[in-house]
């Protein structure tokens, strides 16, 4: 709010100031005009009586002559030497052709006397020392002005700032899966309709939502039952059982499996709150035991599994989704390493970090943010060819979301990819897990 006062303040203020300060000039101007004008012809009609019945007293007693005349006058007249005065060349021709010159500095009229080097001195004239004290009492005007323009300002916006803070709560809410939320605004409210259009927006995206998310359902659970069919037939093949053909329609069989139980699983994550099953375990143990699992599926390449010093004594986090998290990064890195694979955990400032490298071919900078799409595939090494359905950093993705943390990827040490799996120690019992990248409690 502070922002946007001061930006919508600072205009209105700017432009009621520019108006103020023009009208004020004109009108100052034709004022001072006027009132310079006339003092000028009211002071000169006084000076010129003074110097006539100065004409006819001795130059020795104008002084004493001017004292004597005081009372007549509201303001105070004397004589002295022009050269008393640091006068411009245009100040001393105007004195020179009997004009009356203005000292606004000193609140003075000067006007000399004919055929000598004295003038005449009328002042210090309160009038002028008056118009000078009202300029300082415009300013102050002009500024008591511009800080009362304050409260009005402070007053209109509050409302609509109060409407803003609900529909960015709203917007906020939105983004972090929660499609039940919805801004209330009063009846009066300056931006109903923009409430009333976030509120049709976020029920469009929650039906869009349920609408694919029952379509993925129904279509993974319709696909078992002609599964199951082709299964039970393929066994009736006696007559050619043990065939190179039966043995790959199983495996594609399997592979049909393994994809709809991944996609029914990443659906049970894609919800706005995931419940989580939070207990603590001991971490190298478990570390070495999934490491172990992947190791019997590739006994060929070189698995290290770091529970030495810098490795928690336990984890806290879902052991389920966690386990599956794991799992499936040993995989993809299973799939893509030529001989090496490194895992390791640690605790950083209250956050664990779960880290799976490889010495695979790696994956471009440009591509990091992709890999974490459901059915994305890069091309090249990491192409259908590898295996996998595209499903599996999805997957990660979505639990390191459920546990409040993030996956990052870069470049390993070991040459290929790194991926690390990041989460807050304790980790809520559910967690938001809508949006392509998670955020750490306190980070």
């Amino acid at each position: 709010m502070r922002k946007l006062f001061i930006q919508f303040y600072v205009l209105l203020v700017s432009c009621f100031m520019v108006a103020v300060v023009l009208v004020g000039v004109v009108y100052k101007q034709a004022v001072d005009n006027v009132g310079e004008r006339y003092l000028s012809d009211l002071l000169r009609t006084t000076l010129t009586l003074i110097e006539t019945e100065l004409k006819g007293v001795p130059q020795e007693l104008w002084t004493e002559k001017l004292e004597q005349d005081d009372h007549r006058f509201t303001f105070h007249v004397r004589v002295e030497r022009q050269s008393a005065y640091d006068l411009d060349e245009n100040s001393r021709q105007a004195l020179a052709r009997g004009e009356i010159v203005m000292l606004e500095d000193n609140y003075l009229y000067l006007q000399q006397i004919d055929n000598s080097d004295y003038i005449l001195v009328a002042g210090p004239l309160r009038y002028l020392f008056f118009l000078h004290q009202l300029k300082w009492f415009d300013y102050a005007l002009l500024l008591f002005i511009g800080l009362s323009l304050a409260v009005p300002v402070l007053l209109w916006m509050r409302p609509h700032w109060k409407d803003l803070m609900t529909l960015e709560e709203m917007a906020v809410r939105l983004a972090q899966g929660n499609f039940t939320a919805r801004a209330r605004l009063p009846r009066n409210s300056g931006v109903r309709r923009v409430g009333q259009a976030f509120n049709r927006m976020a029920n469009s995206i929650a039906d869009l939502l349920a609408s694919k998310k029952a379509l993925t359902d129904a279509v993974a659970h319709e696909l078992r039952t002609p599964l199951a069919r082709l299964r039970y037939r393929l066994a009736m093949l006696d007559t050619a059982a043990g065939s190179p053909e039966l043995d790959a329609m199983e495996r594609d069989l399997d592979a049909i499996d393994r994809m709809i139980e991944e996609l029914l699983f990443h659906a049970r994550l894609d919800r706005p709150e995931v419940p989580l099953t939070v207990t603590t375990f001991e971490a190298a143990s478990w570390l070495q035991e999934r490491v172990a699992d992947q190791k019997a599926l590739a006994p060929h390449l070189d698995w290290h599994a770091d529970t030495g010093s810098d490795c928690p004594r336990s984890l806290t986090a879902d052991h389920h989704l966690i386990t599956r998290a794991l799992d499936n990064l040993l995989s993809n890195a299973r799939r893509y390493t030529h001989t090496r694979i490194a895992v390791s955990l640690r605790e950083t400032d209250g956050i664990l970090q779960l880290i799976v490298e490889d010495d695979g071919p790696g994956i471009p900078e440009e591509d990091r943010e992709k890999v974490f799409a459901p059915f994305v595939r890069l091309d090249k090494s990491r192409g259908r060819a590898t295996g996998g359905h595209g499903l599996g950093l999805a997957i990660v993705n979505r639990i390191a979301l459920a546990h409040q943390g993030r996956v990052a990827l870069d470049s390993s040490p070991l040459g290929g990819a790194r991926f690390v799996l990041s989460w807050p120690k304790e980790p809520p019992v559910h967690s938001v897990t809508r949006g392509n990248k998670g955020k750490i409690d306190g980070k």
